[in-house]
C-alpha cells in the first residue's frame, strides 16, 4: 500500500526531505550488506573449525543450508 500525498509530505518533513523510495533502498541495502557480511564471517569461522577438525562435517552442512535459506528468505521478503 503506497502513501497518500499527506503521508509522503509528512515523511519528507520528518526525514529531512528524503524520498521514501530512497530511504527504503538505503535500509534494504544496509540489511543485505549486514546479512552477507555475517554469512561470510560465519562461513570462514565454520570453515576454520572444520579444517582444524573441531567441527563435524554434518554441522558444516547444516550451517551452510541455514545460511543460504536465511539469505534467500531475506532477499525474497525484503528485496521484492
Amino acid at each position: 500500500m503506497s502513501m497518500n500525498a499527506g503521508q509522503t509530505q509528512a515523511f519528507k518533513a520528518a526525514s529531512g526531505n528524503v524520498d521514501p523510495g530512497i530511504m527504503s533502498l538505503l535500509c534494504e541495502g544496509i540489511l543485505f550488506a549486514v546479512l552477507f557480511l555475517w554469512a561470510a564471517w560465519a562461513f570462514v569461522d565454520v570453515w576454520q573449525g572444520w579444517a582444524n577438525q573441531k567441527v563435524r562435517p554434518a554441522l558444516m552442512v547444516r550451517f551452510v543450508i541455514k545460511a543460504i535459506v536465511l539469505l534467500l528468505f531475506s532477499l525474497w521478503m525484503f528485496g521484492s
